[in-house]
């Protein structure tokens, strides 16, 4: 363990230095499968040679911006983006990361709520639901253990918590079996009870990720987004929706939220479209897109990233060649069958959830109880790195496998994964 660094930074061994397509290599030589991505940042591989080709011309031109000038690259990977959106989102936003994309997203809602002369400044988040690490990202966060210990600093005025969409663990209904939005959705209707008993002012925005990775891959039912977006125009509440980790066809789609029939007003991004750089943003309507005027936000590097611009340009263009997120679709569902097998077999496995190459597998001390299992992950964890395989654990109750693997990843390689899954959990029972 490196002891320069403050707790919390990259501590974890092996140490790896270097990488390609699926796989990283150690220092001392030892090749491992790559499930977590960066986690879920190289979605198009580890050092893609487009990407470190665009890094590197780039890099011989101009490396950043020298304030407020206008760039070429950036205004077109802009336009480049909202074309994803089918140019409904048609203004984009440049920043460093998903903290900071949602931080400012948040800002232009409340900037378009003052402008339109919006009583009040509510915003309604979900439990078990991430956003970053910043003061604004935690508060919205609905994780108390991403909290603790940091007083007001995560806990801003404003912020309303309503129930997830976590069928597995629904609280509306014990007799949800098929995690499919049995209880009638009362996880959506519970945005209405929160405007009218909870909210301290009127609710101006509504923010959530499409599928809440970080809080264990929670999937939400066919129609919860309709329903969420049916109450948010109701109560004229903008609707943000991240897609920092969903997004740049990790689903199987380009962005998250494009599995339902939702429109968001604004969109935030950041991880995969950098292909390994920081760069994030977020992208609104044009109206919500308009509400800044000129220095009501900035940041030194974002657009003037000249690399993460130029990188930016590298992953869509191999997004759109190597049909990635069609991978990410095909390879996603055979991933997800091959864990539901490995369910039948061993009932530690209480849920196996996602979409695409977005996968949660939770596991439970009891089938019946549901139970979390957070020891079994904990050992399941490193066991797996011993056998070369590198995932995430994530969830509220610390009971969930994650499995965000870049989005090359062949059948051959899932095939290898899930043999490696098999052994270890034969392997480990029960601890």
């Amino acid at each position: 363990m490196d002891t320069h660094l403050i707790p919390g930074s990259s501590l974890v061994e092996p140490v790896i230095v270097s990488g390609s397509a699926c796989e990283v290599v150690d220092e001392a030589g030892t090749t491992y499968l790559d499930l977590e991505a960066g986690p879920g940042v190289n979605s198009v591989g580890h050092c893609h040679p487009k990407v470190v080709k665009a890094i590197q011309d780039q890099a011989t031109r101009l490396l950043q911006g020298p304030g407020r000038n206008h760039s070429r690259v950036t205004s077109e990977l802009a336009a480049r983006i909202t074309r994803e959106s089918d140019g409904r989102l048609s203004r984009v936003f440049f920043t460093n990361s998903g903290a900071e994309s949602n931080d400012g997203a948040i800002k232009l809602a409340f900037k378009h709520a003052a402008n339109t002369g919006k009583k009040g400044y509510g915003v309604i988040a979900m439990e078990h639901s991430f956003h970053g690490r910043t003061s604004l990202a935690l508060s919205l966060t609905g994780n108390a253990a991403r909290k603790n210990g940091f007083g007001p600093y995560a806990a801003l005025p404003g912020v309303v918590h309503v129930s997830a969409p976590y069928c597995y663990r629904c609280p509306y209904s014990s007799h949800n079996k098929n995690n499919d939005g049995g209880c009638g959705l009362k996880c959506a209707d519970a945005i209405e009870d929160a405007i009218k008993v909870r909210m301290q002012s009127a609710p101006a925005v509504l923010i959530s990720e499409s599928i809440l990775c970080v809080g264990g891959v929670l999937t939400p039912p066919k129609q919860y987004w309709p329903r969420v977006q049916d109450i948010c125009r109701k109560h004229g509440i903008t609707l943000i929706i991240d897609e920092v980790f969903a997004g740049w066809g990790r689903t199987g789609k380009t962005f998250g939220y494009q599995h339902w029939d939702v429109q968001p007003d604004i969109v935030t991004f950041a991880k995969a479209i950098g292909g390994g750089v920081p760069i994030g943003g977020f992208m609104a309507t044009e109206t919500l897109g308009t509400a800044f005027q000129e220095g009501d936000h900035f940041t030194t590097f974002g657009s003037n990233n000249q690399i993460g611009m130029a990188a930016g340009h590298a992953v869509l263009d191999i997004l759109e060649e190597e049909r990635l997120a069609d991978n990410a679709g095909v390879c996603g569902e055979y991933f997800l069958e091959g864990f539901k097998r490995l369910a039948s077999k061993y009932d530690v496995i209480g849920d196996v959830r996602g979409i695409g190459l977005m996968i949660g597998v939770e596991l439970v001390k009891n089938r019946e109880t549901r139970e979390p299992y957070p020891e079994l992950v904990k050992a399941m964890h490193a066991a797996l790195r011993e056998r070369k395989l590198l995932i995430s654990t994530t969830g509220t109750y610390a009971s969930t496998l994650r499995i965000t693997p870049p989005l090359v990843i062949t059948r051959e390689q899932v095939d290898h994964a899930l043999r490696i899954f098999d052994e270890t959990f034969a392997a480990l029972g029960r601890v």
